[in-house]
């Protein structure tokens, strides 16, 4: 599978999807810990993209969606399903908890 790089005219279309739930992430080119958690994304991706999917955006060059989440912390994760937000604020995860969200995502238990 691939994770999409939304931009914020793909951004509604992309959370939309209505085949399967999305696994967001809001990251920034400087944050390390945002260097540190991309490949776990992205292993997320390989092991869950089947029934999952899984989208990125850069936080500070769409600042509009960055605000409109609530996004204050780097790398900031978001669910949606039909284009409904399901959680709240998930920043500063470790690589566990986001695997346990992509588990859950992908057995339907969110």
């Amino acid at each position: 599978m691939t994770i999409t790089e939304a931009t914020t005219e793909t951004w509604d279309s992309l959370i939309s999807n209505k085949e399967k739930p999305v696994m967001t992430m809001f990251y920034m080119e400087s944050c390390p810990h945002c260097a540190r958690m991309k490949p776990v994304f992205a292993e997320l991706d390989q092991k869950y993209g089947g029934k999952v999917s899984f989208v990125q955006i850069n936080a500070m060059n769409h600042m509009g969606i960055t605000k409109r989440y609530g996004i204050t912390a780097a790398p900031g994760f978001k669910i949606f399903k039909d284009g409904k937000l399901l959680n709240g604020d998930n920043a500063a995860m470790k690589p566990e908890q986001l695997e346990q969200m992509a588990k859950d995502l992908a057995s339907g238990e969110l």
